[in-house]
């Protein structure tokens, strides 16, 4: 049978990756890495095993437009306003500051304006999918830092396709190696046609298709559906090729235009495997192009590359945070995040190629420093809050708020973090004339709190000068209501160091975090992961109309049995098995007494329940209403409710006594 050659290539691809992929993930590294190293190794620059570049190559075109057109299904304009601060100000100053220093060195050493220009775009991206995976792994995408990564990662992604659409109208210029004014014009000339097109292509397809989904939708057929997301996807960017756009772009626009409807998640959730094999691809087909001998002949010089890289975009983005006054350990973090060349930044680099734009050496070096780069993200992630709890300290630095009036406040309730925890206390403190101050590092929360009436504060709690203006030695209650579990650990400490009476209590997301915590001098920790599997069986149990007193007898028992096992791991297998028996001797069911049973018209002592089986009937539902320990002479009537308690083996022996009472029907 005769072979078909993209497939045997495709075939070896996956052989390599799959086992990369898997070793990489175990030591911690994302599977990007491993599609890189994938292409290097069995590429024509590595062992050899895929020679023809050219058939690869053209898949991972079709990745890079799943990828744009993803990016344009996630994109909201409602989610970049939410993070109006964190995206377009800090995103648009890392990126036009990045971009601007890199642009003025490589003028410097004599590069053309165009390559100058495309470099500085190259290195301002950072990678969305390592970085975000890394974030969604440690739970701190919504942490304070969390926010301005998302956000400068959001603008970047945004930023990809101007950048694209620049290049594609410089490209032909520095082909030629035409200048002056001539040269100017021309560029400035394709560059306002391709905006056009792009305003055109977008409100044509954002009229067209919305409808074709409406009647696709109506279909309730998958196929089709499927179907539809490829045509529109694809169809999309070969029409945007035909202005003279590229296929990303087109793809984009695709996503862009339904972005806002009401089918783009499930629309997302069909894309994503196709997106994910043929980004693999995309990734693959990007090793493959690195020159593993030149990698070797020029690693002093690429290692100074990827440095100066690594310390050029940490350094801009300090300085970005500071000007968002985020603290400066915040900043440091951030900085070591976002410092990598990113995913997009290899459609640049291609695109570089292409037209001509870059030489061979540079093409080369910017392949090697994007994936060295890359590769080392997580080591600088793992580290990056470490380093920042040195560097803050011995560089002596302080958030701005520092010249914030001492509070007068003695016997007061301060609250860190006006989010949805910090705002509701501070709603019921106020309405109980409680007094009590917030405190929080976003200048937007604090200027919320202000027109809301409290008394609110700009600063980083994690510094003890802040805390001790906040007039924490006379407080009676800390309470830490803050997504960020590095500067909640630093806060409880420093709060507790400084006042050993007061109450400090401390909402945290998991459960893990909560021994150390207490260990820090923390009274009261709640984990909202324990606290969600309460409110979950409270509402189940509500909804089978068990009565509520009994509903919270079960959460106080869960609640003191669960916290005391988190207070003290010596105890955690006692308490867990303590907390098992008392749930399984506590177990509960419901039995509905219809008109033709034989219980309604009988009292409860001749039923008799608790003698013949040991299970006791504890509450009966009548006509919406609860009568809890009812009386021995109570008789049962239909649509009666009965609300028994007892062990698994009782609740079994009380269902053969009342057999011929049936469980309650749903609603």
């Amino acid at each position: 049978m005769e072979q078909i050659p993209i497939l045997t290539d495709i075939v070896i691809l996956m052989v390599v990756s799959v086992p990369m992929s898997i070793l990489l993930t175990r030591v911690g590294f994302p599977t990007v890495v491993g599609f890189l190293l994938t292409g290097v190794i069995a590429g024509p620059y590595g062992l050899g095993l895929v020679t023809d570049v050219h058939e690869v190559d053209t898949l991972a075109e079709i990745g890079i437009v799943l990828l744009l057109f993803t990016i344009g299904l996630e994109f909201s304009i409602k989610k970049m306003m939410s993070l109006k601060r964190e995206g377009i100000v800090g995103g648009g100053l890392q990126v036009v500051v990045t971009t601007a220093i890199v642009l003025a060195i490589a003028l410097g050493f004599d590069l053309p304006m165009p390559v100058a220009l495309l470099l500085g775009f190259i290195i301002s991206l950072s990678s969305t999918a390592i970085v975000l995976k890394l974030l969604v792994d440690k739970g701190e995408v919504s942490s304070i830092h969390g926010n301005l990564i998302v956000g400068v990662l959001l603008f970047q992604d945004i930023a990809v396709v101007l950048m694209v659409m620049v290049i594609q109208s410089i490209g032909g210029g520095a082909v030629e190696g035409a200048g002056g004014e001539a040269a100017t014009f021309r560029i400035i000339k394709d560059l306002a046609v391709s905006l056009g097109a792009f305003a055109v292509i977008v409100i044509g397809v954002g009229f067209i298709i919305p409808r074709l989904f409406d009647q696709v939708v109506k279909l309730r057929n998958r196929e089709v559906f499927i179907l539809s997301i490829v045509l529109v996807c694809l169809g999309t960017a070969w029409m945007t090729s035909l202005f003279g756009l590229s296929l990303a772009l087109g793809a984009f626009v695709a996503g862009l235009a339904i972005s806002e409807s009401e089918y783009s998640s499930q629309i997302v959730a069909e894309v994503i495997p196709f997106r994910d094999t043929f980004s693999a691809l995309f990734f693959i087909s990007i090793g493959m192009l690195l020159d593993f001998r030149y990698f070797i002949e020029h690693l002093p010089m690429l290692m100074l590359l990827v440095f100066a890289i690594l310390a050029l975009k940490s350094v801009v983005l300090m300085v970005v945070g500071q000007a968002l006054r985020y603290p400066f350990r915040l900043c440091i973090i951030v900085g070591l995040s976002l410092s990598q060349i990113g995913e997009f930044s290899f459609i640049l680099i291609k695109m570089g190629h292409d037209y001509g734009m870059l030489g061979l050496g540079l093409y080369q070096a910017l392949l090697a420093a994007s994936i060295v780069t890359m590769a080392l993200t997580p080591l600088s992630f793992h580290f990056s809050g470490r380093l920042a709890r040195v560097a803050g300290r011995r560089l002596g630095r302080h958030v701005f708020g520092t010249g914030e009036k001492k509070t007068t406040l003695a016997n007061h309730v301060i609250i860190i973090g006006y989010g949805v925890n910090g705002r509701n206390l501070a709603r019921v403190l106020k309405a109980t004339a409680i007094e009590h101050l917030v405190v929080d590092i976003n200048m937007e929360m604090v200027k919320e709190a202000k027109r809301e009436g409290h008394r609110a504060y700009y600063g980083d709690t994690s510094h003890p000068e802040i805390m001790k203006k906040m007039g924490v030695e006379r407080a009676k209650m800390l309470v830490v209501a803050i997504s960020d579990p590095i500067s909640t650990r630093r806060i409880v400490k420093v709060a507790r160091d400084l006042n050993k009476a007061m109450t400090i209590v401390v909402r945290t997301r998991y459960i893990r975090e909560v021994e150390e915590l207490y260990n820090l001098g923390a009274n009261q920790v709640i984990p909202e992961e324990f606290e969600t599997s309460v409110e979950i069986f409270a509402r189940v149990l509500k909804d089978y109309r068990i009565p509520g007193n009994i509903i919270q007898n079960q959460i106080d028992i869960v609640r003191q049995e669960g916290y005391a096992m988190f207070r003290s791991p010596s105890i955690e297998t006692e308490g867990l098995t303590r907390l098992t028996e008392i749930l399984e001797a506590s177990l509960m069911d419901t039995f509905y007494v219809d008109a033709g049973s034989p219980m309604a018209g009988k009292t409860l002592r001749e039923i008799d329940l608790r003698n013949k089986t040991g299970a006791t009937i504890i509450a009966i539902v009548r006509g919406g209403t609860a009568r809890t320990n009812p009386p021995a002479d109570f008789v049962l009537e239909p649509s009666d409710v009965l609300v028994v308690l007892g062990s698994h083996a009782e609740l079994n022996a009380a269902n053969l006594v009342l057999k011929d009472a049936c469980p309650l029907p749903e609603a």
